[in-house]
């Protein structure tokens, strides 16, 4: 997830840099207008965060962690197709 993360938030930065998507949660919006290592930092610390929630939980919730991070990874997956959709479209053109 730590990587997914990394991917994204870099590829994010530069599709919006060359003016080829713009960031689609409202909740990120406002790093990357305040400042794009604000970002960063965040999607670094996210993943950080929760594996230490993991971590920390252990054998109380193992069911709830193990669909949440399946959930996680399942949409990360998608942001990166959506990734190689637009890095496919601007290679061909």
């Amino acid at each position: 997830m730590l990587i997914l993360n990394i991917i994204d938030v870099e590829l994010t930065l530069w599709g919006i840099k060359l003016h080829l998507i713009t960031e689609g949660n409202p909740f990120m919006q406002p790093l990357i207008e305040m400042n794009p290592n604000y970002l960063r930092s965040f999607k670094l610390l996210l993943p950080i965060i929760l594996g230490g929630a993991c971590w920390w939980t252990k054998d109380k919730s193992r069911r709830l962690i193990i669909y949440g991070m399946g959930l996680s990874i399942t949409v990360y997956s998608f942001i990166m197709l959506l990734h190689a959709h637009w890095i496919y479209k601007l290679i061909i053109q």
